[in-house]
């Protein structure tokens, strides 16, 4: 009979853990032990073989748990529920067998590899496979971890190879654990087009890739170089180097093979005629049609800016979406890269910010994220201070955007309250879910109050103060607004900012000049 042993005895120091490498180690050899196994999976059209133990399995996946209250017969009838399996008849004392057409030898030994032993290697090109197989067998920390990776490392290098691996899990195989991923991707692509379109991983998308980026909204090019990244793409599928000055028929044919199958995602009639007749009409992809209507709306265009009207519009598709897209401007570059508050459908409001700044084009370059580098005041500080202009932008806790800018630094000072005059300083309201809300600015009206430095403080804007976002602002609702008092404009209130005297700020961004 055991004994039992207090909770105060009971130690886990280093020589007790120094087993479980050792652990590890047997237990990766019971994979593909067949003399123990008692199911072999089936993977793939070849039906490669991988041997594994229901009892592991059971406990680690829940694909392989049977449901609560489960008679004895069901529980030796239903092996496993996962989607797109076949269980094979198997004699008494005899391995399970159980077909997986749809999953590849190579992506199923990782994630056995994983079951047996916690351990595993993601690669950007795998990573999707690998999070669908998890899904469907029921790994929740696996699926996690796969999902955690993505996350924590897309950037400009691996975005379209993400893109491809999530789109052939979601068209091929129909996993939906990877459909949120290709929104994702197709959005960071397009808030990173300049770069994206450069890279290698472009290059190499499938056509159906290339539609998705090029049909989207936000992706953040101007039209003219949207077409030359499809050129790009069309030229390296088409095996071509030469500039299309230096093109032959041959190479013409090839090219063509796979531009005029998407030509019509670009916005032609939003492309400068030079452009349009120095670049594009010579690569013969454009259909006469289309090159006629583009030329007859440079025509239309021309003339209503001379005051001619006599001119009728040229006809557009039948599909008002359709006419829609071709005659509406994506979004601008994207401004302000990095931002996860003026993003997707709020990335318009950077050419609003800019307006107020007074540089249109202006582009930001992230130096401070609440979320990354800490809510407290003292994180504030140490990436901010001394850096100007500084542009910040925080997130309400109802969706408000607001914040403030300043052309002087936030820097310690021997005047009296910490104050520091600033000439051009404002504060701004971008998006509110308010009923009758209005974009509104707020011009400095007491300069020598601009904005306050306090070291337990993060931004202050105004004496009063206008705006103040607390230490650790995000878990309390000390952050407030007792706007109007250095900063003014119209109908400016203390709910002009976010809703409220008092709030909670979830996040907030601080750029300066790219």
């Amino acid at each position: 009979m055991g004994t039992k042993i207090p909770a105060d005895r009971i130690y886990h120091s280093d020589k007790v853990l120094a087993g479980v490498p050792q652990l590890l180690d047997d237990f990766h050899k019971l994979i593909d032990d067949q003399e123990s196994a008692d199911v072999v999976f089936l993977l793939g059209r070849e039906e490669e073989r991988i041997y594994a133990h229901r009892l592991i399995l059971m406990t680690r996946c829940k694909s392989f748990q049977v449901s609560p209250g489960a008679s004895a017969s069901k529980m030796r009838s239903e092996i496993c529920r996962i989607p797109g399996s076949t269980v094979l008849p198997s004699p008494a004392g005899t391995p399970t067998l159980i077909r997986l057409p749809h999953i590849r030898h190579e992506d199923f030994r990782q994630f056995i590899t994983y079951v047996y032993t916690a351990k595993i290697i993601l690669h950007d090109s795998k990573v999707f496979q690998i999070m669908n197989i998890a899904h469907d067998l029921g790994l929740t920390d696996l699926k996690t971890a796969c999902q955690d990776h993505v996350i924590a490392t897309m950037s400009v290098g691996n975005a379209c190879t993400f893109l491809t691996s999530a789109m052939e899990i979601q068209e091929k195989i129909g996993g939906k654990c990877a459909d949120s991923f290709v929104d994702r991707c197709i959005a960071y692509i397009g808030e990173h087009a300049n770069e994206c379109v450069k890279s290698s991983g472009f290059l190499n998308l499938s056509k159906e890739a290339i539609i998705k980026i090029i049909s989207s909204d936000f992706l953040c090019l101007e039209e003219e170089n949207v077409f030359r990244a499809v050129l790009e793409w069309s030229k390296n599928q088409a095996g071509v180097t030469q500039p299309l000055a230096h093109w032959n028929d041959e190479e013409r044919q090839r090219v063509c093979k796979y531009l005029s199958p998407i030509i019509h995602h670009v916005r032609i009639l939003l492309i400068d005629s030079q452009v349009f007749a120095e670049e594009i009409e010579p690569t013969g992809a454009v259909p006469m049609e289309l090159v006629l209507e583009r030329y007859r709306f440079a025509a239309l265009q021309s003339n209503q800016k001379q005051g001619i009207q006599n001119i009728p519009p040229p006809p557009l598709p039948s599909s008002s979406s359709d006419a829609d897209k071709r005659l509406q401007p994506r979004l601008s570059l994207n401004l302000y890269p990095g931002s996860n508050i003026l993003r997707n459908d709020k990335m318009h409001l950077q050419a609003t910010l800019n307006g107020f700044f007074g540089n249109p084009k202006q582009t930001w370059r992230l130096v401070y994220r609440a979320s990354i580098h800490g809510f407290t005041a003292a994180a504030f500080h140490r990436h901010c201070d001394g850096i100007a202009p500084l542009m910040v932008i925080a997130l309400g806790n109802r969706g408000e955007i607001s914040g403030g800018f300043t052309d002087v630094a936030f820097t310690k000072t021997n005047r009296k309250g910490g104050y520091i005059q600033s000439e051009r300083a404002f504060l701004f309201a971008l998006s509110s879910p308010q009923p009758n809300f209005q974009i509104a600015k707020f011009d400095i009206v007491k300069k020598p109050y601009s904005i306050c430095y306090h070291k337990d403080c993060g931004p202050i804007f105004g004496a009063g103060a206008d705006l103040l976002i607390a230490n650790s602002c995000n878990t309390n609702m000390d952050s407030y607004s007792n706007l109007p008092h250095s900063y003014d404009g119209a109908n400016a209130n203390y709910t002009s900012l976010f809703g409220d005297y008092n709030f909670t700020i979830p996040d907030y961004e601080v750029f300066t000049l790219g």
